[in-house]
Order: C-alpha cells, then sequence, then structure tokens
C-alpha cells in the first residue's frame, strides 16, 4: 500500500512538473538559489550575532551589543537582498515562459512585471516579512500578466515595435490593474493578524484543533502561500502558552491548563529544520549520488539547523511538488500524534519553558520541557521516523537527476 502511495505521488509529480509552465517556474525558482543563499546566510548571521535578541547575545552575557546604526544598516541590506531574490525570480519566469512561446524580446514584459511585484510587495518603502511573502499569488500574477501580453502581442505582431504606443498601454494597464489594486485588496498584515486570533482560540489545545494544524502547515508552505507567524516562530506569544508557564512556576509540577498546545505539540515536534521536520530531508541530500543535491545539501545545512529551509524549497524546488508534500503531511501528522500521546499519557511533560531566541528548534524539547530526557527520547524517535518517510520519496525524485554523479 505505501508503495502505490508512492507510485501514485510520483505520477502526479510527473504530470504537472512536465508542463511548460512548470518548467519556466522551476527554471526562475534556481535562477534566484544563489542570491537566495547570501541572502539566507546573512539572515543567518543578523539571527546569531547581530541583532538586539540575537543567540550569542541570549547565551553569554559579556556577548558585545552591535549600536542601533549596524543593526539598522544589516536589516537594510536583508530587505535589499530579499527583494532581490523575488524581482530575480520574477524576471526569469516573465523571460522563460514567453521564450516558450516564441517571442524573443521581454524587455517590456519583464520591466512591467517586476513594477507589479514592486507596487505588490511594498508598503510604504517597506518589504513584507520574508516568510509572509505570497509566492503562489506573484506566481500567478506574473503568469497571467505574460499571458495577456501573449495575446496582445498576437493581436498586434503587425507593430514592429515593441514599444509602441500600443504595448506602453498594454504595460500601463497592467501596472495599475495588478499592482495597486491588488496591494489594496489584499492587506496581507491584516490576513496575518486575522488567522494569529484564530489560532489563539481554545480549539487549537484539542487533538482535531492541533491536527488541522499539522496538516494545513505544509499545504501552505509548499503552495507558497503567506504562513501565520505562529506556523513558524512564535507560538510563545498565545495565551495558551503564557497560562501554561505560569502555572508552572506559581504551583511547580502541577496539572496545566493546557498540556497539549501549539508550542508543545506541534512547535515542539514538527518544525526541526522548518516546517515538516525538513532537517531529516536535508541529512538525507547530504547521501544521494546527485552532486549537484549533495552541494545543495551542503549548502542548506546550517540554515536549515538553524530551521530556515527556503534554500530547500527554492532548491530542490518544493514549490507545488506533490512527491515532497505528501511526506511531508505524513512527517506532520505522525510527529504530531506521537508529542500529543506522549503528553497525555504523561510519557513527557510538555514545554513550557521560554527558550532564548534562535535556538535549534530540535533542541526545542529537551531544553523546555521538565522531562528533558524523556522528550528527547521522543525527539529522536520523530526524527528517526521522519527520516524513514521522507527516504523513498527522495529515492523517487532522484529519478530525475539520476545521470548525474
Amino acid at each position: 500500500m505505501f508503495t502505490h502511495l508512492i507510485n501514485t505521488t510520483q505520477r502526479w509529480d510527473e504530470v504537472l512538473y512536465r508542463k511548460p509552465t512548470m518548467q519556466a517556474v522551476i527554471i526562475a525558482i534556481q535562477q534566484s538559489v544563489p542570491i537566495l543563499a547570501i541572502d539566507i546566510y546573512c539572515r543567518l548571521v543578523m539571527k546569531l550575532a547581530i541583532s538586539p535578541d540575537a543567540l550569542l547575545t541570549n547565551l553569554f552575557d559579556q556577548y558585545p551589543t552591535f549600536p542601533d546604526s549596524v543593526v539598522d544598516i544589516s536589516r537594510h541590506i536583508l530587505s535589499v537582498l530579499d527583494a532581490s531574490v523575488i524581482l530575480i525570480f520574477i524576471a526569469g519566469l516573465t523571460h522563460q515562459y514567453l521564450k516558450e512561446k516564441s517571442i524573443q524580446n521581454t524587455t517590456l514584459p519583464v520591466l512591467t512585471n517586476l513594477i507589479v511585484t514592486y507596487l505588490l510587495l511594498f508598503n510604504k518603502n517597506q518589504l513584507i516579512a520574508y516568510n509572509a511573502v505570497p509566492y503562489l499569488l506573484i506566481t500567478l500574477i506574473a503568469l497571467l500578466t505574460c499571458q495577456t501580453y501573449y495575446w496582445y502581442y498576437n493581436r498586434n505582431r503587425a507593430t514592429r515595435s515593441p514599444y509602441a504606443l500600443s504595448y506602453l498601454f498594454w504595460s500601463l494597464t497592467t501596472i495599475i490593474t495588478f499592482g495597486k489594486l491588488l496591494h489594496i485588496v489584499l492587506q496581507l498584515p491584516r490576513l496575518q493578524s486575522i488567522s494569529s486570533t484564530i489560532l489563539s482560540q481554545s480549539f487549537f489545545t484539542t487533538f482535531f484543533g492541533l491536527l488541522l494544524v499539522a496538516i494545513f502547515s505544509p499545504i501552505l508552505f509548499i503552495m507558497g502561500l503567506p504562513l501565520p507567524l505562529e506556523f513558524t516562530n512564535n507560538q510563545t506569544t498565545l495565551n495558551t502558552v503564557i497560562a501554561n508557564l505560569d502555572t508552572m512556576l506559581t504551583h511547580g509540577l502541577t496539572t496545566l491548563p493546557f498540556p497539549e498546545n501549539l508550542y508543545s505539540v506541534y512547535g515542539s515536534f514538527t518544525l526541526f529544520g522548518g516546517i515538516g521536520n525538513t532537517l531529516a530531508l536535508n541529512v538525507l541530500l547530504l547521501f544521494v549520488t546527485s552532486k549537484s543535491i549533495r552541494r545543495l545539501g551542503l549548502l542548506a545545512w546550517l540554515p536549515s539547523l538553524f530551521d530556515n529551509n527556503f534554500l530547500l524549497f527554492s532548491g530542490l524546488p518544493l514549490f507545488m511538488r506533490p512527491l515532497i508534500l505528501v511526506p511531508m503531511l505524513m512527517t506532520n501528522i505522525i510527529s504530531m500524534l506521537i508529542s500529543y500521546t506522549a503528553i497525555a499519557c504523561h510519557f513527557i511533560h510538555p514545554s513550557v519553558y521560554i527558550t532564548p531566541s534562535n535556538l535549534p528548534n530540535i533542541l526545542l524539547p529537551t531544553l523546555a520541557s521538565p522531562t528533558p530526557i524523556q522528550s528527547t527520547i521522543v525527539t529522536i524517535l520523530i526524527f528517526c521516523i521522519s527520516l524513514l518517510i521522507y527516504r523513498p520519496f527522495l529515492s523517487r525524485l532522484m529519478l530525475e537527476v539520476s545521470h548525474e554523479k
């Protein structure tokens, strides 16, 4: 039955990724990997050493604090790099898609899509948070504008100059329609605020609430949709987590009001390396036969250890990939079931303590639980199961690059 599931998933993957449109998306994503790697490592340095809540600052009392000017410049550099990654992806996607349509001069549509993307992502000259970038929406808008240009191009084929008045009119109309209007309608920060309010409900301390989170978080990630902050690294601000900590500090090891919650179950046991325990996937990449994939595994290893899997997202790539979504779903659900059962059966005490900011998530169960030894055992068990789940799916994925040694 498991083999049948893998075979079916591989067929879906092949059908989707053989389409010319998806090939254009893949090429464009992979073209952004070099600048993305620089972005991710700069962000890692900021996370570990420069920001006010850097890991080294939290671990060492005598660690020097960087001036505000250095922190502000570093954040500005990260914003520029974030924007560069997205804009390179959009430029590559526009050029590649129209090239497949036999359109040679793609300068105007590329510039148009870059302006549209800028207007969509920037608000008062500030880029939205990199983990909230709606990649699926941006991709769909770029493909839609490319298709309208292709249709317009066929209607005006007799026009020799690609910068004729008719094409400039198309560009202006596209910018106004997709850039400004969509930016007003979407209001991405407001959507994230709504999702945070929903996740604060006590329903998400129940089995079915946590199961829904375990199911939907990898789906949103693979599809390139914005993720609520609580799906990645911000569960400690939830009222249920604060109530648990207050009870522990005032009454010691007693019955907690919300033993199973986003922090103690989902956050502690399904985010090793990022959503779907992708640190396990990264470990497997280090032993594949393909040299290029092994290099990607090495490049993504350190960021993945600190729970940033965007290099894997773009390098493999994972975007809209059934062959990765299925094992990611299985990993999330099984990890949630194991950790929920371990807490419900009192084998481990749930994570209640607040650990230093930016600590690798794989250490969270050991450091945040009053039962570190038992929590470590559960962590090792879940990580080993994650390796076993990803391994056969990754083997099928590697068939596509089996010619590389």
